[in-house]
């Protein structure tokens, strides 16, 4: 996993002349004095973090920033794409590449507020918004999910050519198409797919790994020092 570590004070207002994040200089840290902590009580506002926990956020944020030179302060989209290796654990490209996009917007570069908004879904145990995230995820054209796509992910579950592999093949996306399609016009939409979610929770990522498990989640959570969030985990 990507180094995370994140050494920082209990709160973000601290005099000037003390270090936000001991591994840095004083230049630096001063510099994220200066352009970040401005941005900390307006995000906070927006997410489910408090002023502590999205500090550290942005002081990981600002060092992958670093990497793009001292004057920098965007990531860019390639480095995040190594994040939400790094973070999840998840080495399907594809759904690297999706995540990248929504979050994103497809740009090049991913903005302090968007890399908050990443750790969001990543810490969050509101199957309403894990539903949401998921199905954009899968659908990949905006159109819902039809039997393509579904294809192309159950090819991942069952690799091979041979006679018996492409059969099973077939009978998989048969029966998630049966499961999920309520209403047999082959597309399904997310009405359709939060309906079996909320019935059978398992069938969250029908498609394949989206979140990380509960272990990695644990490990983000420490080493980002979004501690709020570990209690839930079931980690006294």
């Amino acid at each position: 996993m990507l180094s995370l570590h994140c050494v920082i004070f209990d709160h973000y207002f601290r005099p000037a002349k003390m270090k936000l994040d001991l591994t840095m200089n004083e230049r630096y840290n001063q510099r994220f004095q200066s352009v970040y902590t401005g941005l900390v009580p307006q995000i906070t506002r927006l997410v489910p973090f408090n002023d502590s926990e999205v500090t550290c956020i942005l002081m990981i944020y600002y060092k992958y920033s670093l990497q793009n030179g001292p004057s920098a302060r965007r990531i860019t989209s390639t480095q995040f794409v190594n994040i939400v290796i790094g973070f999840q654990q998840l080495y399907d490209m594809d759904v690297v590449d999706r995540i990248v996009t929504l979050i994103s917007g497809g740009r090049k570069y991913v903005t302090p507020m968007e890399f908050v908004n990443y750790m969001t879904i990543l810490m969050t145990r509101d199957m309403e918004r894990k539903m949401e995230f998921a199905y954009m995820v899968y659908d990949k054209n905006g159109m819902g999910i039809n039997r393509e796509i579904i294809s192309s992910a159950v090819e991942r579950f069952f690799p091979g050519d041979d006679d018996e592999v492409l059969e099973m093949r077939l009978d998989m996306v048969d029966f998630l198409l049966l499961k999920f399609d309520e209403d047999q016009d082959t597309i399904i939409s997310f009405e359709e797919y939060r309906s079996i979610v909320l019935q059978q929770p398992g069938m969250l990522e029908f498609l394949g790994p989206i979140f990380p498990s509960d272990e990695t989640r644990l490990v983000v959570a420490y080493c980002t020092a979004i501690y709020s969030r570990i209690p839930e985990m079931g980690v006294l």
